[in-house]
């Protein structure tokens, strides 16, 4: 039995613990009036004809705000290293194109070229290692041209 008394007293005692945590958790505000007719308002009353006005406040906890605070600007910072890491990437990905579209303008300028050269020369050669001249055969002349034209259609388009 009085081990069932003593827990009756233990959950008593819990539930006056957590109802005084609440009472000072929130802290009301009075209003006064001085004799000069300024308005006063604070939390404890510091003239005898303060009055309560029924407004409650939870008082400020530095270390929550200090918290909130660093919590927030380490959001910030995460968000702005996300930015810039994007940022940086989309200007990677954009100076990749940039040069992937030179290339192919340069390519397909080279293909054109070749094609025009192997299509209004009469004769066409390869010059070899002594700096002799070796002519290309017709089926050479017509594979080099096919060629050039699938340059073109690779590159230009």
């Amino acid at each position: 039995m009085k081990h069932r008394s003593s827990i009756y007293v233990f959950a008593l005692l819990a539930v006056l613990l957590s109802v005084t945590g609440i009472a000072r958790a929130e802290q009301e505000v009075f209003r006064w009036v001085d004799e000069n007719g300024v308005i006063y308002f604070s939390d404890r009353p510091l003239d005898p004809s303060a009055q309560p006005m029924g407004v409650f406040y939870e008082p400020t906890d530095p270390q929550r705000v200090t918290r909130e605070l660093m919590r927030e600007e380490y959001e910030e910072n995460q968000a702005a290293a996300v930015a810039a890491e994007q940022s940086e990437t989309a200007a990677e990905e954009a100076t990749r194109l940039a040069e992937e579209a030179r290339t192919r303008d340069l390519q397909c300028n080279a293909a054109r070229e070749r094609f025009n050269v192997y299509t209004t020369a009469p004769r066409l050669y390869e010059t070899l290692p002594g700096g002799e001249r070796r002519y290309l055969t017709d089926d050479e002349l017509t594979a080099a041209r096919e060629q050039a034209k699938a340059d073109i259609e690779q590159w230009c388009n």
